[in-house]
């Protein structure tokens, strides 16, 4: 893979860092649910319900700012062989064999091949236009030959109505085979990336059991 066309400049890296930091984990129209919003001019404008001081649903807009030079950049990180450096490092890429979608055979025919494989990331930005907070910790995806999605996003990530923020979706390419970005893009549109949420009534509120929640999905765009 050419790595020039992959990796963007330090600084949008960086700059996604730094979003991510300031909202962290576990930080509108119900119809609308959650997506992927316009950005412009480093804005973002969400519709969502909400509630007047006399108790009633209206429609609310709130605007926020967005560094839209840190949202939709493909960016290479290092081989999978510079990331697993001994045995234990092997074993525990094989024991996540369920986040990526593979069976523990496939996990470690990757890891014998770990020098065909590069990870990546691709920074997308989600807004919540329901009338409840959201929240959410994984993603679906249909896996190809040649490219894997990590689905745990690490831990449980939540906004209230009308908010948003940047997500940073992570897996594995095999580099030998894409030449272009565009290549990989192509191919990560055909593969069903969904983020699985559900609704919650309170800030405070976190969920115990994702078995026992109602939950939705949202296709993520490449």
């Amino acid at each position: 893979m050419n790595k020039n066309i992959l990796i963007r400049a330090v600084s949008l890296i960086l700059a996604a860092c730094v979003i991510l930091t300031a909202y962290g984990c576990k930080d509108g129209k119900d119809n609308t649910g959650l997506g992927q919003p316009e950005i412009n001019d480093n804005q973002v404008v969400i519709e969502y319900p909400s509630m007047n001081s006399d108790g009633k649903e209206v429609d609310a807009t709130n605007v926020v700012e967005v560094n839209k030079d840190a949202i939709g950049n493909l960016n290479a990180g290092s081989s999978l062989s510079d990331t697993l450096k001994d045995k234990e490092d092997e074993d525990e890429f094989i024991n996540r064999n369920e986040d990526f979608g593979i069976s523990k055979d496939e996990a470690q025919d990757i890891v014998d091949n770990a020098d065909k494989w590069t990870k990546f990331t691709y920074s997308i930005y989600v807004a919540n236009s329901n009338a409840k907070r959201v929240a959410f910790r994984m993603l679906k995806a249909t896996n190809t030959e040649d490219i894997i999605i990590d689905t745990d996003l690490g831990c449980e990530y939540g906004f209230n109505p009308g908010r948003g923020m940047p997500i940073l979706v992570e897996g594995l390419v095999n580099s030998s085979k894409f030449d272009t970005e565009e290549e990989i893009l192509a191919e990560l549109n055909k593969m069903d990336v969904q983020i699985i949420y559900t609704l919650i009534e309170s800030d405070l509120d976190s969920v115990d059991d994702w078995s026992q929640v109602t939950t939705a999905y949202m296709p993520v765009t490449f």
